[in-house]
């Protein structure tokens, strides 16, 4: 795969590793689906497959050498998911420009006479207009 020119579509990476030390040392390997976002001369951008093929929000980017290396193979049956999933890509790679807002952002809230502000910017008032002192609280009951 070296030679060819790199496919955009739904790739396999596999990962051999250990788990465990010692006589309970087991042999597992990893397998990723990656679908590609874009490719350049120089790397693959990805995005990480969830178990139902789809996008995971994990961008990776990855070096031509690594992706067209023995641990990667090109999921030719992929080729249709990746046709369901190329409206997404393309709208990660060309986001839609954000319009301007109508609604102005609402007055500063200030402290109004009589009341007492308190830590989340909310201020309250005493249900019948008299002043509370800390005394009246829960912990003098």
């Amino acid at each position: 795969m070296a030679d060819e020119k790199l496919l955009e579509g739904i790739y396999l990476q596999t990962k051999k590793s250990t788990i465990g030390t010692g006589s309970t040392a087991k042999h597992a390997e990893y397998r990723n689906f990656w679908v590609t976002l874009s490719i350049t001369d120089t790397y693959v951008e990805m995005i990480l497959l969830d178990d139902a093929f789809m996008l995971t929000g994990i961008r990776e980017r990855f070096s031509l050498e690594e992706v067209t290396g023995a641990n990667w193979l090109y999921v030719e049956q992929g080729a249709k998911k990746f046709s369901q999933l190329k409206p997404k890509l393309d709208s990660i790679l060309n986001p839609p420009a954000k319009q301007p807002s109508s609604k102005a952002c609402p007055p500063a809230r200030g402290t109004a006479p009589g009341r007492t502000p308190t830590i989340f910017g909310s201020s309250k008032k005493p249900a019948n207009g008299a002043q509370t002192s800390k005394k009246d609280g829960w912990w003098t009951k």
